[in-house]
């Protein structure tokens, strides 16, 4: 992230040395070619550097307010420059488009990758401060100005400069998901993750670069692709990229679990170094990833889970986004088993047969002909005595587990996994037992939901959201659940957890329940929209001056863990008119109403709607109290209606249920796991 800025009579601390010197590029393979002329290659893989006698005409020059001093990197049509910004004063990177590179549909891409960037706000991606275009010695330059990354390297590299062990690089692969998950949650795909374009700071925190290949999902439009081109980098593409199928979120999945390959295990899954485009082609849609391997036996098994799913050749059956592939790296981190499993010997059969198809012919014949065999030898045998059951010839029956929970990072626990050793007839709310300090919970509008080997038992948040110590016992009655040979449960299981206390608030503005949590509300109002929707929210009052409302709720414990969601909105280009270039909305948290941080900006042209829970457990730990800001600024009137472009906790009469605004505390992360020991037998 970059500093705070400095006070504008103050010119900017100097950047490190090294700043404009080459930086290696962080690919475990050299880097090669590009198999894209639209990667814009924004970070460490880049085109050679300009000679000496290739004299930038961008150098010294300016551009808004921002002066260039020097070039930090360059890819296949953007250059990367560090500048100096005079109001805030700061050292600023600022990306502008090539010399030769400017053709109107240049122009047109590298403006979308603007506006992409602009759409984004978060922590974990170089945010965008401005964008325009400027004249220099008669040629227009696209530009935009975004944060300074100061003493920069790429994911592999600074990760191994630091001596980052198995646990610290997947804390910081987990972050990064969530990052590359706050794009899909605003529908865009990245599409070239790699090492070279996600960089960790001085601190050591991840950040996500170059969208400028980055596809906005609800764009069915190919303006920006090339018939028969890859979109990315080859090391890094997925099986759909080489094809002409559809781009969706988890392609960049895909790029992620080779990345956790890369990092955990300093080689990636596949080797296409040297090879030629069909055979990259052949081995990335064909070939199978090898297993991931590193020395850490309490995380290896199931991180090496999570990349073979993520590596999985068809996109359905990756996970659907990154924030899924975040949620069970959580869960490993956690200590609780995720959700993916390696692949059984029957899909690794069938995935051999399909690339070995006259040896699988051989073999499934050679295997008939035994079958044919056991079953002329079974019906020469005696029939089995009267009397005698299924049930004692077989065998005990099934036993089960709980492997997998919902997250419970500030939330009541509300579903567990089930999965038995052998398929189920059925399961039922009357298979389990809950208590909560040793007395019983009714399970009233629990359900069970699944089939077979897995189950899932849903909506447990209600009855978990008390302090106390929980047990879920899966018992099973007199009826089931049974096998499919009729055997019915061996052993029960069992799941506990501590539940912390824990704290919800949630409102809308419909009514005057969030009243009570005001502090104060200067140059803002409650106010109805008139003329479409009849929309409730906070808005500014005063044309061109930010008005602001400031919340407190307490916590009856100190706060370990916190989630909060408070929606904002800002007017865009694409909104009815007026539309207000001056609109600003800004959300901020506090521990004690002195100290803020700035969660969320919204500006016109960059806005929208933003409902994405925000985690800020790291701004309040500790604390008793949770302090919300919201700062609005408006210049531009609608008709009749006041300044409506930029709002707070806009609450739509049409879903009264919605709260836009949602505060979750907890004093603690409890986890749900099985007890040590032995599970106690099922009921007779």
């Amino acid at each position: 992230m970059h500093a705070d800025p400095q006070p504008r009579d103050h010119q900017p601390a100097e950047p490190p040395e090294h700043a404009d010197t080459p930086r290696p590029s962080g690919d475990t393979h050299p880097a090669s070619e590009f198999l894209s002329r639209q990667s814009t290659d924004f970070g460490l893989e880049r085109a050679a550097r300009p000679a000496a006698e290739d004299h930038d005409p961008l150098l010294g020059s300016r551009l808004g307010d921002v002066v260039i001093e020097r070039l930090i990197d360059q890819g296949g049509m953007g250059r990367v420059y560090l500048a100096r910004q005079q109001a805030p004063a700061r050292y600023v990177a600022v990306k502008a488009m090539r010399p030769g590179r400017r053709s109107p549909a240049a122009g047109q891409r590298f403006q979308r990758e603007a506006d992409l960037l602009g759409r984004l706000r978060h922590p974990g991606i170089a945010q965008v401060f401005t964008a325009g275009c400027g004249r220099i010695r008669g040629e227009d330059v696209p530009y935009f100005v975004m944060e300074y990354v100061p003493e920069a390297r790429s994911l592999v590299q600074g990760c191994r400069e630091r001596g980052l062990d198995s646990r610290q690089r997947l804390e910081i692969l987990l972050a990064v998901c969530q990052a590359v998950a706050h794009g899909h949650a605003a529908g865009i795909v990245h599409r070239d993750l790699k090492p070279g374009n996600i960089l960790l700071d001085g601190e050591g925190r991840p950040k996500v670069i170059d969208f400028g290949v980055a596809r906005v999902l609800e764009d069915d439009s190919h303006a920006f692709t090339e018939t028969g081109e890859f979109v990315g980098t080859k090391q890094y593409t997925s099986p759909e990229q080489c094809g002409d199928e559809p781009i969706v979120p988890a392609t960049d999945v895909y790029a992620l679990g080779l990345i956790m390959h890369e990092l955990l295990s300093g080689q990636l899954p596949y080797d296409v170094a040297g090879k030629s485009l069909s055979q990259i082609v052949k081995t990335v849609r064909e070939g199978p990833p090898r297993r991931l391997q590193f020395a850490d036996p309490a995380l290896a098994p199931g991180a090496a889970a999570i990349a073979a799913k993520c590596l999985r050749k068809r996109p359905a059956a990756r996970y659907s986004s990154a924030r899924e592939l975040a949620d069970d790296i959580q869960r490993l981190l956690e200590g609780l088993r995720p959700q993916a499993r390696l692949p059984g010997p029957l899909p690794r059969l069938l995935a051999w047969g399909n690339r070995h198809r006259p040896a699988a012919v051989a073999g499934i014949a050679a295997v008939a002909a035994m079958l044919l065999t056991a079953v002329a030898m079974t019906t020469s045998r005696p029939p089995t005595p009267a009397g005698t059951s299924p049930s004692s010839a077989a065998g005990s029956g099934p036993t089960g587990e709980f492997p997998n929970v919902s997250s419970l990072r500030t939330t009541p626990l509300q579903w567990l996994t089930v999965t038995f050793d052998r398929p189920v007839r059925s399961l039922s709310t009357a298979d389990f037992h809950l208590t909560r300090n040793g007395v019983a919970v009714p399970l009233t509008g629990v359900e069970v939901a699944g089939e077979r080997a897995r189950w899932e038992i849903r909506g447990l948040e209600k009855m978990t959201a008390a302090e106390g110590r929980y047990v879920l016992e899966l018992r099973g009655t007199r009826d089931g659940p049974v096998d499919f040979a009729g055997r019915r449960l061996a052993a029960r299981a069992r799941a506990v957890w501590q539940m912390p206390p824990y704290r919800e608030i949630a409102f809308n503005l419909l009514d005057d329940a969030w009243r009570q949590y005001v502090v104060s509300m200067t140059d803002v109002e409650r106010a109805t929209e008139q003329n479409a929707g009849a929309a409730t929210f906070i808005r500014p009052t005063v044309p061109g001056r930010e008005g602001t409302i400031v919340l407190r709720f307490a916590a009856p414990f100190p706060i370990a863990a916190a989630t909060l969601t408070a929606t904002m909105a800002v007017w865009t280009t694409g909104d009815p008119f007026p539309y207000d270039p001056g609109a600003r909305a800004l959300l901020d948290v506090s521990p004690d109403g002195m100290t803020w941080t700035t969660l969320d900006t919204r500006k016109a042209n960059q806005g929208g709607f933003s409902v994405e829970p925000h985690d800020i457990r790291e701004f309040v730990a500790g604390s008793r109290e949770v302090w919300v800001r919201a700062r609005l600024t408006a210049t531009r009137e609608w008709p009749d209606d006041g300044l409506i472009h930029a709002q707070f906790l806009r609450s739509d009469p049409q879903h009264p249920l919605d709260k836009p605004f949602r505060l979750t505390l907890t004093a603690a992360n409890p986890q749900a796991k099985p007890p040590p020991g032995d599970a106690p037998p099922a009921d007779g």
